[in-house]
């Protein structure tokens, strides 16, 4: 099982990633442009061939884009499912297990604790709960709790009336200490990292400005797919093809800029 700090570590290779992304796109559009621009003076195309070759260049580089943020993104995910996995795996790792003659005890002392909440009236219940809360000191007994708070909180709830909602938001911020206290400390860390890690994945892997660019520079199709590549290519199948080598360019591009000639 990996240690918090090791987990750590792999969401660190996912935000430098992220953060990466906008120098990553900027390299790209700067390339765009320039072949952009290269098109637009060469004095051996007519307007209309100009035209056709920008096209088809925005078409070929929005494909493109397609590819790299899909690849980016795909890294991006693989990193933080991993973290999130991980980190799991020590939040939920076993509680540790406490003397019998001592769970005996808190069980009884659990079952009357239930009894006094159910015959008590709101008020009386919460500082009931309040209090034998504050004498819980073990990891193990505060998760037993923890899956059983409903059922002890709802008597309290049900005889707040008015003040329902100001009981709840109590009984609340309990809840939040009794399932911190029902996890040790490097579990807590790892639940930080999780709600993280869930977060990010929820999240955009380019930020706004680099949507509005590729808007700007590739047309609307780029903005709208380029932190959803995956949904781009399930919905232009036929644009999913292994990309060429670097500096290579395809028989349909010579071919075009053979007709875009005056």
């Amino acid at each position: 099982m990996k240690t918090v700090q090791e987990i750590r570590e792999i969401v660190a290779k996912a935000q430098q990633l992220q953060q990466d992304s906008t120098g990553l796109y900027r390299s790209f559009q700067d390339a765009y442009n320039q072949k952009k621009t290269e098109i637009e003076l060469n004095r051996d195309y007519s307007p209309e061939g100009k035209r056709k070759l920008i096209e088809s260049h925005q078409k070929r580089k929005t494909i493109e884009l397609m590819q790299l943020a899909r690849s980016q993104k795909d890294l991006f995910t693989k990193y933080l499912s991993e973290a999130k996995k991980d980190a799991e795996s020590i939040i939920y790792a076993k509680t540790p297990k406490v003397d019998p003659v001592k769970q005996e005890r808190f069980e009884k002392r659990l079952a009357e604790v239930k009894t006094e909440i159910l015959l008590s009236n709101a008020k009386k219940g919460k500082e009931i709960l309040s209090d034998f809360l504050s004498k819980v000191d073990e990891q193990a007994f505060a998760a037993q709790i923890k899956g059983e708070f409903v059922s002890l909180i709802q008597p309290i709830l049900q005889d707040a009336g008015a003040e329902a909602y100001k009981y709840r938001q109590e009984l609340s911020q309990i809840f939040e200490d009794v399932k911190s206290r029902s996890m040790d400390p490097e579990a807590g860390e790892a639940m930080q990292v999780a709600e993280y890690a869930e977060s990010a994945l929820d999240g955009r892997f380019f930020i706004p400005l680099v949507e509005e660019k590729a808007g700007e520079h590739l047309g609307q199709l780029a903005k709208m797919y380029i932190n959803k590549p995956e949904q781009y290519f399930a919905d232009f199948p036929d644009d999913d093809k292994k990309p060429l080598p670097p500096g290579m360019r395809s028989i349909e591009e010579v071919l075009e800029e053979q007709e875009a000639k005056i």
